[in-house]
């Protein structure tokens, strides 16, 4: 009999220790349960963000001339919700903007084109925990938005500046579509909407490759470039000089001198030169 006791003491005590043990680890196994799933969260969110959000707000919330940037420090410092005054926190400012949109006009913007609805509770498409996923992708920023990414100036990285007549590495054209189409999201306005001039051969003129020559020898002429490579660089760095017949000043980003670098330059620049 005393053997059986003495089994069930043991038992127990043993019974005693592993909750003990599982105990000791709960905390961190749930932690690692609540990263994956934020991470899931977050990559489900990019997903949404890329098909749907990119073409206004720019690859990594870089902003357009469709929409504003997202991934700046004021927005996630407070500075913004202050002057908006919007008491609540920034998730709760980020849902509520998601789901039911932005009209026009919107104060302190002079953006085109209204915010349209996103959640299913609008009139949207997308289901509450798709617009908290996407949520959770642009709060994944902040970090690094309030800190702030400073260029590194090497002799490979220069930022570009405002000097057209600079002398340019040699380009890539696939780094300049990438650089287009993604990361400064030219075409949000160039080729996917009617923001600006369209690059292709339009209305008896050639494609933006070569317009900028036809266009240096015409008497309204206001630039300073003196080659067809030039006016497109300056059209870039100096958005106000170049406007064309039909189109608005003040629409195109005017910090692009600041934003590339030389090499960036001569990519986007061997680019756009095969729009002929």
């Amino acid at each position: 009999m005393k053997y059986y006791v003495a089994g069930g003491t043991f038992a127990f005590i043993g019974a005693v220790v592993i909750l003990m043990v599982m105990s000791a680890l709960e905390p961190a196994r749930m932690e690692s349960f609540t990263q994956s799933y934020e991470s899931r969260r977050i990559e489900e969110g990019a997903a949404i963000y890329e098909s749907s959000c990119r073409p206004c707000h720019g690859p990594q919330g870089g902003g357009t001339p469709l929409g504003p940037a997202l991934n700046r420090a004021n927005l996630f410092n407070g500075d913004y919700l202050n002057a908006i005054g919007w008491s609540g926190t920034l998730a709760d400012f980020l849902s509520s903007t998601v789901a039911s949109g932005r009209p026009l006009p919107t104060i302190g913007t002079d953006f085109p084109q209204r915010m349209p609805t996103w959640s299913e509770s609008f009139g949207g498409p997308l289901r509450i925990d798709q617009v908290e996923n996407v949520v959770s992708f642009i709060l994944n920023w902040g970090e690094r938005a309030v800190v702030g990414i400073e260029p590194t100036e090497t002799t490979d990285d220069l930022m570009m500046g405002s000097d057209i007549f600079v002398e340019l590495p040699e380009g890539d054209v696939a780094a300049g579509q990438v650089l287009a189409e993604q990361t400064l999201g030219c075409t949000a306005c160039h080729t996917l909407t009617a923001v600006g001039p369209s690059w292709e051969a339009a209305d008896g003129l050639p494609g933006m490759g070569v317009r900028g020559g036809i266009r240096i020898q015409q008497d309204n002429y206001t630039g300073n470039a003196t080659s067809s490579d030039q006016y497109l660089i300056e059209s870039v760095v100096e958005t106000n000089i170049h406007i064309v017949e039909g189109f608005q000043p003040n629409i195109m980003p005017n910090d692009f001198g600041e934003r590339v670098t030389l090499q960036d330059m001569a990519d986007l620049l061997a680019f756009l030169k095969t729009f002929e």
